[in-house]
């Protein structure tokens, strides 16, 4: 058995472009348009989304682990990032964004006799 451990670490701004891509996709109603000014993770791997809309309003839109985890796999997927599906996926929070831990593993097999 082979084991493979990745971790992808989404700076700010990284993590901004992730939500502005997110903001973008057909019938999403999660999001509003606007400014993402700042993405402030959380400790439990959620994000807090800053949207600014028009000079003085801003709103704060929170966004649990698991749909952070969907909005950075599509990320990944458009900027050509492979990540297996059937890999264990887990993020935490890290010093200036989002790290995404992939932990994955495939079988070997021996040469024939």
């Amino acid at each position: 058995m082979i084991f493979e451990t990745r971790h992808l670490v989404f700076t700010n701004s990284a993590l901004k472009k992730a939500f502005g891509w997110y903001q973008k996709v057909p019938n999403q109603t999660d999001l509003p348009l606007g400014m993402i000014t700042t993405v402030v993770p959380k400790s439990d791997g959620g994000v807090v989304v800053m949207v600014q809309q028009g000079a003085a309003k801003v709103r704060d839109v929170a966004f649990m682990p698991s749909k952070t985890l969907g909005i950075l796999l599509l990320f990944c997927r458009r900027q050509k990032i492979p990540i297996p599906r059937d890999a264990d996926k887990d993020i935490f929070p890290s010093d200036d964004g989002i790290m995404l831990t992939i932990r994955g593993s495939c079988s070997t097999t021996a040469p024939p006799p």
